[in-house]
């Protein structure tokens, strides 16, 4: 699973994830392609829940703390759907 960040700068951050490389083409495709923003992608969970426990990274600085917040919550989102 693939976890994107986006950074828009006129709109809070979200997350959102890909099962896989061509689960990430297709979404990329129907929203018209990568953004113009900052994006993040972490190529798994692990790598994802290191980031995001990482209290050193840069990103989450000052107002990061929102970008941080928003894959916290999507990291225990997919979590809650894993158990069903």
């Amino acid at each position: 699973m693939i976890f994107v960040l986006e950074l828009p700068d006129a709109a809070d951050a979200r997350v959102w994830f890909a099962f896989d490389g061509d689960d990430l083409q297709r979404k990329l495709a129907v929203r018209g392609g990568v953004p113009s923003w900052p994006m993040r992608l972490w190529p798994d969970e692990p790598s994802a829940v290191l980031a995001m426990e990482d209290d050193a990274e840069p990103l989450w600085q000052g107002d990061g703390w929102k970008a941080r917040w928003a894959l916290r919550e999507q990291l225990i989102a997919t979590e809650v759907l894993e158990g069903e």
